[in-house]
């Protein structure tokens, strides 16, 4: 019985010590574990065009990677608000032409360097150099008054160059990352990535432990580029990428509502208002230089039926050139826009002069069918919108032509006015101020111009930029907007939502724009 007695203690003080190691075991594991970085890998949908970041050149790569790597002095929020980031904060004068911004104290390069007002006079005396971007500047000069103090002095006023400043086009690199001559040599910046390795299929980044918001939670960013859909998603549901749809490419529609269901993936849902697609409207030659034509299209356009079939569901409906309601800056809510109206564009075909058809359905007008010439992108949302607004319109008795092209050669036919009608996005209508939008398109100084015969359009865009006070601005943007609305210049279709896709270990993903998607990678987390 003492036998028995023993063994059976022994047995007991056995299995708590087994238990016991293999507690130590798992508390070992568990904090081996905690202890082993963090990573992220993030698939793009387009081609990173060279290798480098060199901030003062173009190209994709550098669109969508400038904001891991540097930082600009104030930072647009998802909101279209601008908050403090190298500068602590900043005053312009009554006039808009002098800008006084006020540097954060002790923040560093990613080369250990202090990063002062020096470095900012530095980077803009290049930017400058750069045709395009000194116009919407606008600098007279650039001076520092002292180490962390910097003053640009414009040559006309501009309400709007907080947009430009607190974008990713005017990051402030390090001067160390040039030689003598003022050639590239190595990217550095103050942001919260510091660059480890590049090829064209992948950049490789590591958290900058010494950012002046902290480290980011994230040790390692990579940065993938898949150019099919298809096999991004098959990458993303086998784990080789834990996040797609970054940059607004990459995720087919269709496929969303079947990721939904995989309990190991989290889908969040972009509202991004500044992003619109609209059709143009030639003004000045063939059809649709009638006002009532170019009316009665916009009410046989089903806007619903492109949301449905082409973008799922994932998108709203666009009113007017800026957005839908008020939660987007600056927009005119008295705008309603265009329904679907068949009985109402009939009659505005007939004042047109299309009183009849032939044969094959089409209007005609002295003997001549109405055909139209639709100049269209080759992107996976345009093609289809393309075919069904062809479809759309020759049921209503509208013939058109589709000739798909690339970007390139899309904006060199506008220029030209070398179309009917033309497959249109949103350039340079940012959340935080729409100006250069209106600028691009609407104005006789606009670089692809929808309406380029209109003073009164030029002279409130020019007061738009000019004008501080924010509610004689929006004042004018209303106008502006009506004037717009007024002339007809194309049909505002609709504000897709951006999708992103991503494992469910990730939390707090805050999606920028298509143009510098990863701006706010550094409060991605790891749970």
């Amino acid at each position: 019985m003492k036998k028995q007695f023993f063994l059976l203690a022994t047995l007991i003080c056995l299995t708590f010590i087994i238990a016991a190691c293999g507690n130590d075991e798992k508390a070992v594991e568990k904090k081996e574990k905690a202890n082993e970085p963090s990573n992220v890998n993030i698939a793009l949908g387009h081609a990173l065009d060279y290798l480098g970041l060199d901030p003062y050149a173009n190209g994709r790569e550098n669109t969508t990677l400038k904001t891991v790597v540097f930082e600009s002095l104030a930072l647009e929020t998802s909101s279209g608000q601008f908050e403090s980031a190298l500068a602590e904060n900043w005053e312009v004068s009554e006039d808009a032409k002098v800008w006084t911004f006020y540097l954060k104290k002790d923040i560093k390069f990613h080369d250990d360097t202090l990063f002062t007002s020096d470095a900012v006079v530095q980077a803009f005396n290049r930017y400058m150099q750069n045709k395009e971007l000194s116009r919407r500047l606008g600098i007279e000069k650039v001076e520092a008054t002292d180490d962390y103090t910097v003053v640009f002095t414009l040559t006309r006023p501009s309400a709007t160059f907080l947009t430009v400043v607190g974008s990713y086009q005017t990051a402030i690199p390090s001067p160390t990352g040039f030689d003598a001559e003022g050639k590239f040599v190595e990217a550095i910046g103050t942001g919260p990535y510091k660059v480890q390795s590049s090829t064209k299929e992948r950049i490789e980044f590591v958290a900058n432990g010494n950012h002046w918001r902290g480290k980011p939670d994230i040790d390692n960013l990579n940065v993938i580029y898949i150019s099919d859909a298809s096999t991004m998603i098959l990458a993303l549901e086998s784990g080789e990428v834990d996040l797609i749809g970054a940059d607004g490419y990459g995720i087919s529609f269709s496929e969303i509502e079947r990721l939904k269901g995989n309990e190991n993936l989290k889908v969040v849902i972009n509202e991004d208002a500044s992003s619109m697609e609209w059709i143009g409207f030639n003004l000045y030659k063939g059809p649709l230089s009638d006002k009532n034509l170019r009316e009665a299209l916009n009410y046989s356009i089903n806007r619903q039926e492109i949301i449905d079939y082409v973008y799922e569901g994932y998108a709203t409906t666009a009113k007017g050139p800026i957005g839908f309601n008020d939660s987007i800056p600056w927009v005119d809510t008295s705008i309603e826009g265009y329904t679907y109206d068949l009985a109402v564009a009939e009659g505005l075909f007939k004042k047109a002069g299309y009183t009849e058809k032939n044969e094959e359905g089409y209007f005609v007008k002295d003997g001549q069918a109405l055909e139209l010439t639709f100049v269209t992108k080759s992107d996976r949302t345009w093609k289809p919108v393309s075919e069904i607004l062809q479809n759309q319109l020759k049921d209503v008795g509208v013939k058109v032509n589709l000739e798909v092209r690339g970007d390139d050669i899309v904006r060199d036919l506008v220029k030209k006015g070398e179309y009917d009608l033309v497959s249109l996005g949103s350039m340079g209508k940012s959340n935080a101020d729409p100006y250069y939008f209106f600028q691009y398109y609407f104005t006789s100084t606009g670089t692809n111009s929808i309406i380029s015969d209109s003073p009164k359009l030029d002279q409130l865009v020019r007061n738009v930029v000019m004008t501080i006070d924010h509610e004689k601005r929006a004042q004018i943007y209303n106008d502006i907007q009506q004037e717009v609305m007024m002339n007809i210049p194309g049909a505002f279709l609709v504000h897709p939502s951006r999708v992103t896709i991503m494992d469910n270990k990730y939390d707090n993903w805050k999606f920028a724009g298509t143009m510098d998607p990863l701006r706010f990678v550094y409060a991605l987390t790891k749970k």
